[in-house]
């Protein structure tokens, strides 16, 4: 692979008919920026403080995959070093954050930065600075618009594919559910979601009858979940994160309504936002996600070998291998560490052009992946790393403590059907 791909004739030529040319970028540009015989350098922004500072965890999950990384050798003998600054998840403090460590030309990429609107406020930055802007943490369709921002890549589920995916469940699994509500984020992570839902039902028979928007700095969804409830809908559809995740179902389960419940996968961790409902007296029974990863914390997975590591790696490391956030950063940090494989591989090596190509080039199966997915990217022809999942429901044996997801219908595995953002950009 190392003579098809990489640095040939002064152009980065990759797979999928990917290429990138080094002219197009800033004159100081530096290929091996970040990149040194003992060390790779990351950076994130993400959120450490506020409403959505759990998801902070990721970073910490993070580096405890590259620690394991590290401590076996790392990549050809280099550490993996990632720097982590807190934005709040304000998008302007996300901005600072990128322009600050684009300006210290320290970082060969930038790594699992948290949010739509904080990537949105960033990405047009990063491309015309041929910074890598690797497996942003958040699922917008966006980050497969591989036309206009080459050196921007997502890693989990869209948005709008995963809305896609419940219209799709409801059809099959509960057709005479027809009425739908919504809760959603006001911001492009919870539109994506409304965009992505309402295009699959047109000519269907769900109807969205109630749509509820919220801002991230609201203090509850009381006021938002009266107006929904009167709405009678046969569906409440969460599309909001963070704690947000956890109030909605506390309304819905404390009130009279009683809708199916389908939330956002961002919400799936039962450790963040299914134990503080335990501690209220609330279960969240009944809820529906998409899941595309294992449960680490699922009795299901005690036996899988990926999970075995996970749970020894990080309870040697000094934290609660329970808290599975921990285990949602070793997958974006389990992508980030094949991308630095593969480019090694590459013609001229280790560089962040190169990083580049093999960010679009990924074919390795994620240990925690569900058996029946696969994950791919292919250039110009595929800029979704993952495309499909499986409905799952949450149900409680011991009102006490936490329960279990439990599969529900078939798993949809959509790999490569979606192509880049201008299918997207078409349909919605």
């Amino acid at each position: 692979m190392g003579g098809e791909y990489g640095l040939i004739d002064g152009m980065y030529m990759g797979a999928g008919d990917f290429s990138l040319d080094p002219a197009d970028c800033p004159e100081d540009w530096d290929p091996m920026q970040g990149i040194t015989d003992d060390e790779i350098k990351l950076f994130t922004s993400l959120p450490t403080s506020g409403p959505l500072a759990g998801f902070g965890l990721i970073a910490d999950g993070a580096k405890s995959y590259f620690q394991y990384i590290n401590d076996n050798g790392g990549i050809d003998g280099r550490n993996i070093v990632v720097d982590v600054k807190d934005d709040g998840y304000a998008p302007d403090q996300t901005k600072t954050n990128v322009d600050e460590a684009i300006g210290a030309g320290e970082y060969a990429s930038l790594f699992v930065t948290l949010g739509t609107p904080n990537n949105l406020a960033v990405w047009d930055t990063t491309n015309d600075e041929c910074m890598p802007h690797l497996l942003n943490g958040t699922g917008a369709a966006q980050w497969g618009d591989v036309e206009n921002h080459p050196w921007t890549t997502g890693m989990q589920i869209d948005y709008f594919t995963e809305a896609q995916l419940w219209a799709a469940w409801l059809l099959k699994e509960h057709p005479d559910l027809t009425k739908v509500a919504m809760i959603t984020f006001n911001n492009d992570f919870g539109k994506s979601y409304s965009n992505g839902f309402k295009a699959y039902i047109e000519g269907t028979d769900l109807e969205v009858v109630a749509e509820e928007l919220h801002e991230p700095t609201a203090p509850n969804l009381t006021n938002q979940f009266t107006s929904l409830a009167a709405s009678e809908a046969d569906v409440l559809l969460i599309q909001t994160s963070g704690a947000f995740c956890t109030q909605a179902m506390g309304e819905v389960e404390k009130g009279s309504w009683e809708p199916l419940v389908i939330m956002s996968a961002t919400c799936g961790s039962l450790s963040q936002f299914f134990q503080p409902l335990v501690d209220q007296g609330l279960t969240g029974a009944g809820t529906h996600i998409i899941q595309t990863f294992k449960d680490v914390n699922d009795p299901a997975y005690a036996d899988d070998e990926f999970v075995q590591l996970y749970h020894e790696t990080v309870d040697a490391q000094g934290l609660d291998s329970t808290q599975s956030t921990y285990a949602t950063g070793w997958i974006f940090a389990f992508y980030m560490t094949e991308i630095l494989k593969l480019a090694s591989t590459y013609e001229g090596g280790l560089d962040r052009g190169n990083i580049m190509l093999a960010a679009r080039a990924i074919d390795t199966l994620m240990p925690l992946l569900l058996d029946g997915l696969s994950a791919t990217m292919d250039g110009m022809n595929d800029a979704y790393l993952t495309e499909g999942g499986q409905m799952a429901q949450y149900q409680v044996e011991d009102p006490g403590a936490l329960g279990t997801f439990v599969k529900v219908g078939d798993l949809i595995d959509n790999e490569g059907q979606l192509g880049t953002y201008a299918t997207v950009a078409e349909i919605g």
